[in-house]
């Protein structure tokens, strides 16, 4: 079967209008791979856990001390999951303080020849991203602020800095320009940690 360029349209839950991508993908990702281009494009540290549900089978990277029957995420191409137009994919970040994003393909065309290394990449967007450790609903009231009067009451702590976060920044040529190496860096940092367990 020829590679092929999914396109996902990935949202937050209940920020769905306000923090968006559509990514382009290559069907020969693995599932932590997509995990990981989320974190990415959303601006996140990713330092956290995260696990993927479909069709009522929860995926998730293994743990040896687990009671539970599991399904290593890295040990499954997306095209292996036979993904329609329409299916959604849920992503739950961060156990402490859930973050859902939700993964809806919406279109699946083959890879044009040559043109493999250019995914994954962000087509569109909206939103700087999510902050983590902060729960959704404390994000939906801080979105909620920013809308009523431009901006948020107190500086967020963001990044190890106190700024005046905006979640209306959003910047196609930047956040591509940086993705790849953020993909990196967030897949490294994951495999360093899962190694010294």
């Amino acid at each position: 079967m020829a590679t092929q360029v999914y396109t996902f349209h990935i949202t937050y839950e209940g920020l769905e209008n306000k923090i968006w991508r559509k990514i382009a993908i290559s069907s020969n990702y693995r599932l932590d791979q997509l995990g990981y281009t989320v974190l990415a494009a959303f601006d996140t540290k990713a330092y956290h856990l995260f696990e993927f549900y479909y069709n009522d089978v929860r995926f998730e990277i293994p743990d040896e001390d687990a009671m539970l029957e599991q399904i290593d995420m890295a040990a499954i191409k997306l095209h292996q999951m036979e993904l329609k137009i329409g299916d959604r994919i849920q992503m739950d970040y961060d156990f402490g303080t859930t973050q859902t994003f939700w993964i809806e393909l919406i279109d699946v065309k083959d890879i044009e020849r040559g043109q493999g290394r250019k995914y994954p990449y962000i087509i569109d967007g909206a939103g700087r991203g999510i902050i983590d450790d902060m729960g959704a609903d404390e994000l939906q009231e801080l979105v909620a602020q920013i809308d009523a009067n431009g901006k948020t009451e107190e500086p967020i702590y963001y990044r190890e800095r106190m700024i005046q976060w905006d979640y209306r920044w959003f910047e196609l040529d930047c956040i591509n320009g940086l993705l790849k190496g953020e993909i990196q860096m967030i897949e490294e940092g994951y495999a360093h940690f899962w190694d010294k367990r």
